[in-house]
């Protein structure tokens, strides 16, 4: 089951770095979390729901001209999977490319994204998930 949980999440960065919010969330439960309560940057919060999730998604788009989210490394503990993401961005109107690297805990239940988690590293997502390198 977890090799079909990871592929439910590199189905949901590759809509979103196709910037096709409505293929990501056709993957996720109507009920969904998301925890960006973790993050430095500009969206800090936590989100439920497609609406709130929805909502969040085109906020990002309107501040940014491109991005694209590059999985790095996929570590599957059931019912979580590990995502090492590098993400380029460049801004809209400024043109400033920034590229960072972070680690997000997805939940996966029956083949949709349940839970996701924001972490600056993946010794803390790790962590999260009750295990350490």
């Amino acid at each position: 089951m977890s090799r079909e949980n990871a592929e439910v999440v590199r189905r949901i960065y590759g809509a979103l770095s196709r910037q096709d919010i409505e293929a990501a969330l056709d993957e996720c439960d109507d009920d969904m979390e998301h925890d960006w309560s973790r993050s430095v940057g500009p969206f800090k919060g936590i989100y439920r729901g497609r609406d709130e999730i929805r909502a969040l998604w085109i906020s990002f788009q309107e501040a940014v001209e491109e991005a694209a989210f590059e999985l790095q490394e996929v570590i599957d503990i059931e019912p979580h999977v590990i995502a090492v993401v590098a993400v380029r961005i460049r801004g809209r109107g400024s043109g400033v490319e920034v590229v960072g690297v972070g680690a997000h805990v997805w939940t996966v239940d029956d083949g949709k994204a349940s839970g996701f988690r924001l972490f600056q590293d993946k010794d803390d997502a790790l962590e999260a998930v009750g295990m350490r390198e």
